[in-house]
């Protein structure tokens, strides 16, 4: 049986009216026949009876008889031998005809007889079924094929029938599943619509709905409880920062505020996450790439230059804008280029590109990276593994999570000549 719903309904029909159409065929033969049956006995108890009148008690007296198309009559006297026969000559019906004190009905082959006791003897008529002129069995020849044409065109319409009704609650479950597929991290409020799916379906469909609001619910109470957690972090940080700037020792100072950096970057990021992970109401604003570009390159180049490493900025020629979120696609840009500085060597070149289109890419000629490390880049908490390297590992999923809220996604590939990565992001534009 076919995996689809589709296929088995129709194969289910064709089978059965399949074996409805043979059922029904057969049916009406054997009712055609018996039908037929009947009408030739009654007609030749009729013969037998307008035979057995013309010739009175004594067969030997039997006058003719006027016979229908195919029929034959014999007269049996006492010593069981033919006294006279009208009609074609049939001994072998007069060979197997039963003769006793009752009437019988019996057949050899295409021809059908009957043998009645008349007073001192017997009369045989007989009935050949195939002479053409034999009206009733013709009918019941040409009556079947007339109706199996009748009956398999109606045969193939029930399953097209069944078909054209599974199709139309196909297509409704189509439906269903496309709203569906338009349910994600930003349009948690949608649901599937009740009354749409036939009743057998619908308990999937409400018992989803209810999936989904648990699902919605776990969303933004996480979203909230990392919102809630740094922003109650941000105030002892501060704290933290202000008696490390009083450290006489310049070497604790040093190590104490790069700690406080880091961790207030960390809380920084947890509150972008928790940001985008909210759903938004609004559709955004106008945002022009080249010009966000330009602005994050030049926050970040001193600190790249001051690090050994090279960054510059590549503009395309055609005009680079997507509607969304300027703070977020900024955080994203940082994220990229930061990831770059750290994971790369002094003397790397960092450049950045904005365009053509919705495209923003960040990429380097550092030392190529080990495939198992490659395949786990955007893997959240994942650091790479080298001891040294610093960074709480969801930058790149920020990055990711900015993409997809733009309707766009994050790509990966190596650099030219197996060097370096290159991280793409391709935005839904204008």
């Amino acid at each position: 049986m076919p995996r689809s719903l589709l296929g088995q309904f129709v194969a289910l029909h064709v089978a059965v009216a399949l074996a409805a159409a043979i059922a029904l065929l057969w049916s009406a033969s054997a009712l055609l026949h018996q039908t037929a049956d009947h009408f030739q006995r009654n007609l030749l108890r009729r013969q037998a009876a307008l035979s057995a009148a013309s010739a009175g008690p004594d067969t030997r007296n039997a006058q003719p008889v006027v016979l229908t198309n195919g029929m034959a009559v014999s007269t049996i006297g006492a010593d069981r031998r033919v006294e006279r026969s009208y009609g074609p000559a049939r001994p072998e019906i007069l060979a197997v005809a039963p003769l006793d004190g009752t009437a019988h009905f019996f057949r050899s082959g295409v021809v059908e007889g009957y043998s009645v006791p008349v007073g001192s003897g017997w009369i045989v008529v007989s009935q050949d079924d195939a002479d053409p002129a034999v009206v009733t069995d013709d009918i019941v020849r040409s009556f079947l094929p007339r109706f199996a044409l009748i009956c398999l065109p109606i045969a193939a319409l029930v399953p097209l029938i069944g078909a054209l009704i599974a199709r139309r609650m196909t297509l409704r479950m189509r439906a269903v599943s496309a709203i569906a597929a338009t349910i994600g991290p930003r349009s948690l409020n949608t649901r599937l619509p009740s009354g749409l799916l036939p009743v057998e379906a619908e308990p999937l469909a409400e018992a989803t709905n209810a999936a989904l609001d648990r699902l919605a619910a776990a969303i933004h109470v996480q979203a909230a409880f990392a919102a809630d957690v740094a922003h109650e972090l941000r105030t002892p940080l501060a704290v933290v920062r202000l008696r490390a700037d009083a450290v006489a020792n310049p070497e604790v100072r040093t190590a104490m505020m790069s700690a406080v950096d880091r961790a207030a970057r960390v809380i920084a990021q947890l509150l972008a996450l928790a940001e985008i992970e909210r759903p938004i109401e609004d559709g955004g604003t106008s945002v022009d790439l080249h010009a966000l570009a330009e602005g994050v390159v030049s926050d970040r180049a001193p600190g790249i230059i001051a690090s050994g490493r090279s960054i510059a900025l590549e503009r395309a020629d055609t005009p680079a804008r997507v509607r969304g979120y300027a703070e977020a696609l900024t955080l994203a840009l940082e994220n990229l280029i930061d990831n770059a500085a750290r994971h790369t060597p002094p003397g790397t070149a960092i450049v950045v590109s904005s365009g053509p289109g919705a495209l923003i890419a960040v990429g380097d000629n550092g030392d190529p990276i080990p495939e198992a490390n490659f395949v786990r880049l955007k893997d959240r908490l994942w650091r790479g593994a080298g001891a040294n390297i610093e960074g709480s590992g969801i930058g790149l999923s920020i990055v990711e999570r900015v993409a997809h809220a733009h309707h766009g996604a994050l790509t990966v590939h190596r650099g030219s000549g197996q060097r370096g990565l290159v991280f793409l992001m391709a935005l839904d534009d204008l």
